[in-house]
């Protein structure tokens, strides 16, 4: 068998990125392990009616290869989310900086209100 994944434009299609979990068909999957000499012990995926249906092409593909694809699909959504909580974090910092700036100003209003209301009432 080679290192693949198939389907059929016939049939619904499912995700063969990363770790399966259902065929194309709609059946489960389960797990078996090579015994040829070139992959000797290297187990894969497959569908568990591909036995019965040998002229339909179902999912077939390596755990080894799945794990790798799988692992780098998570680590790429882990960067977009360490991004989309970097840029959260810098917007709630500017809306707490200018929060602080109203009150700052507010304050600097007030202490020169009563500061001219202070000046004219000892002069």
């Amino acid at each position: 068998m080679t290192s693949s994944s198939t389907s059929s434009a016939r049939f619904p299609r499912f995700s063969t990125h990363g770790v399966p979990t259902r065929c194309w068909c709609g059946e489960g999957i389960t797990t078996f392990g090579y015994s040829t000499v070139e992959n000797r012990y290297r187990r894969f995926y497959r569908c568990e009616i591909a036995r019965d249906r040998k002229t339909e092409n179902h999912l077939f593909k390596w755990i080894d290869e799945a794990l790798i694809k799988e692992i780098r699909m998570v680590d790429a959504k882990h960067e977009r989310v360490a991004l989309g909580i970097t840029k959260f974090e810098e917007r709630v910092m500017e809306k707490e900086m200018k929060q602080k700036l109203k009150i700052a100003t507010v304050a600097m209003v007030v202490v020169g209100a009563i500061v001219g209301i202070w000046t004219s009432l000892t002069v």
